[in-house]
């Protein structure tokens, strides 16, 4: 990094057209090594899981848009979030994502239920069943 420049916070934000990647999770997560995002959603426990990808041909997979100055990231995700019903604002805000093992992967949860403070960089296993 450069002189001046500054990590943020560790979080992904979720509004009712998808999800803005903060700047700290960006850098943390090396997001720009990815193009793609493929969404799953476990509507028992309210919680989406994101899995980063550049498979291209990834089944339901959505675009990852990378910010001007690559340090944050969008995912335009409205067709998701309409089909599963999320278009709820209780459910938007800033979100502290769960890294888990899921199905052989890493994903990413985040709990539309909590707030950001659920539980900053907790690693926890899919022991949980979330996602």
């Amino acid at each position: 990094m450069g002189v001046g420049s500054r990590v943020g916070s560790y979080f992904i934000s979720f509004n009712k057209s998808g999800f803005m990647i903060s700047s700290g999770f960006y850098m943390k997560e090396k997001i720009k090594d990815f193009s793609k995002i493929v969404l799953y959603f476990d509507s028992e426990k309210k919680a989406v899981g994101i899995e980063f990808t550049n498979n291209s041909n990834a089944e339901g997979s959505f675009t990852l848009i990378h910010g001007n100055k690559g340090t944050t990231g969008t995912i335009s995700a409205r067709s998701f979030v309409f089909t599963h019903n999320l278009n709820i604002p209780e459910y938007f805000g800033r979100k502290v994502p769960k890294k888990i093992d899921f199905q052989g992967s890493e994903i990413f949860v985040i709990d539309l239920l909590r707030p950001e403070d659920q539980g900053k960089d907790s690693n926890e296993s899919a022991q949980n069943g979330a996602v």
